[in-house]
C-alpha cells in the first residue's frame, strides 16, 4: 500500500539551465516510490522537452510560472531544487500550513526554511551563513541523489583497445563543449575512440554530424541512451561538463576531465580533483583550443593517472545518495 500524501518537487530545466536539477530530482522522486511507496508531483517550469522527460518516468507535472503562488494541499513535503528566491510570504504559508521543506544543494536564503538540507562536499557550503537556521544539514558524497543504475553493483572494467573515451556534456550543451572537444581531439595522435553523448536539448548538430562522418568509426555519436550507467562502465575515460554527470561517472569508477560552465561549478569540481576522482580545467572559457588539446592527450596516454583516478573515485562510495536522502525525508515526515 502506497503513502497517500505526496512529496512535491520544485525545479526548472531548459536549454541554459540545463537537466541536472530535474535529473536528481527524479532520481530522489524514484527512491522514494521505490523504498517507501511515496509518490511525488513536480510543480515545473521550464522546455517542454524537459517536462516530458519528467512525465515518460512516472510523474505528474504541473507547470508552474510563479513558485510563491503554490497552492498548498495534501502533500506531505516540499523538495526545493531552485536556483531562485522565493518569497518570505510563501515559508510564512508553508509554515502555517505545516509543510516539510528540504532542499538539494541550495546556496539561495531558501534553505533557511527548510527542516532538512543536503549538500555534496563542494567548498562553497563552508561560506553560507546559517544564521536563524534550526533544521538539519547532512552534508558528505553518500547525500548525492544518483539514479538507480548507478547503486546497482559495478562491473569489472575490462580495457578497451583502442581506449574508448566519453564524451558527455549534459542534456543541452549550451555553450558547444561537445563540438570543442571534438575539434580539440582531432589534433590527439594515437588510437583512440569517442563514444559522443547527444542530449535531448542540443541546439546544434551539423558540425558535431560533420566531423563524426568525416572520423567513421573512430566517433560515434549516441543518441537516447537507455542505460547510461553500463556505457559509461564500458568507457576507459570521460570528457565532461561538470554536473551531475560528473558524480555519475565517479560512480561508475571512469576517470573523467572536466570542463566547467561557470564559476561556481569550477569550485563544485575543485572537490572531485582535490579527492584525485577527477582532473578538472576549470571554466571552459579560459581554456584555448591548444591547451584543451594538449590537456586531452596528457589525459588519454597516461594510464598511471587514469588507474588512479579509477580507485579514488570508488573510495568515494558515490552511488545510494538518492535512497539516503529518500530515507531521511520519511523519517522526517508528519504523518
Amino acid at each position: 500500500m502506497g503513502n497517500s500524501s505526496p512529496v512535491i518537487f520544485f525545479c526548472e530545466a531548459g536549454p541554459q539551465t540545463g537537466f541536472g536539477h530535474a535529473g536528481r530530482c527524479m532520481a530522489l522522486a524514484a527512491a522514494l516510490r521505490e523504498g517507501f511507496g511515496r509518490e511525488s508531483v513536480f510543480g515545473f517550469r521550464g522546455a517542454p522537452d524537459a517536462a516530458k522527460r519528467i512525465e515518460d518516468a512516472g510523474f505528474k507535472v504541473i507547470e508552474v510560472s510563479d513558485f510563491n503562488n503554490w497552492q498548498f494541499g495534501t502533500e506531505s513535503a516540499i523538495v526545493l531544487d531552485l536556483r531562485i528566491s522565493l518569497a518570505q510570504s510563501f515559508f510564512e504559508r508553508a509554515k502555517t500550513e505545516n509543510k516539510m521543506l528540504v532542499s538539494i544543494d541550495d546556496p539561495t536564503p531558501n534553505r533557511l526554511h527548510c527542516d532538512l538540507a543536503f549538500y555534496p562536499p563542494v567548498p562553497q557550503f563552508h561560506e553560507l551563513d546559517w544564521s536563524g537556521f534550526d533544521g538539519v544539514i547532512h552534508r558528505g558524497w553518500e547525500f548525492i541523489p544518483l539514479r538507480k543504475e548507478f547503486r546497482l553493483p559495478k562491473k569489472k572494467k575490462v580495457k578497451a583497445s583502442p581506449p574508448k573515451v566519453l564524451v558527455s556534456m549534459g542534456a543541452s550543451d549550451p555553450r558547444g563543449l561537445t563540438l570543442s572537444v571534438l575539434q580539440a581531439l582531432q589534433s590527439v595522435p594515437g588510437q583512440w575512440r569517442a563514444e559522443v553523448v547527444i542530449g535531448p536539448m542540443f541546439n546544434s548538430l551539423d558540425k558535431i554530424d560533420r566531423i563524426a562522418v568525416e572520423h567513421g568509426k573512430q566517433v560515434k555519436l549516441l543518441h537516447d541512451i537507455k542505460d547510461m550507467s553500463r556505457l559509461m562502465q564500458e568507457c576507459d575515460a570521460a570528457i565532461a561538463s561538470f554536473g551531475m554527470t560528473a558524480y555519475e561517472l565517479a560512480a561508475c569508477g571512469v576517470p573523467q576531465l572536466l570542463l566547467c560552465l561557470s564559476e561556481d561549478h569550477a569550485r563544485s569540481a575543485s572537490a572531485l580533483h582535490a579527492s584525485g576522482a577527477a582532473v578538472s580545467l576549470g571554466k571552459f572559457d579560459r581554456i584555448s583550443e591548444q591547451k584543451l588539446a594538449a590537456e586531452l592527450q596528457k589525459f588519454i596516454s597516461d594510464q598511471v593517472a587514469l588507474q588512479s583516478m579509477t580507485a579514488k573515485a570508488a573510495a568515494l562510495g558515490i552511488g545510494n545518495g538518492a535512497m539516503n536522502i529518500a530515507t531521511r525525508i520519511e523519517e522526517n515526515i508528519i504523518h
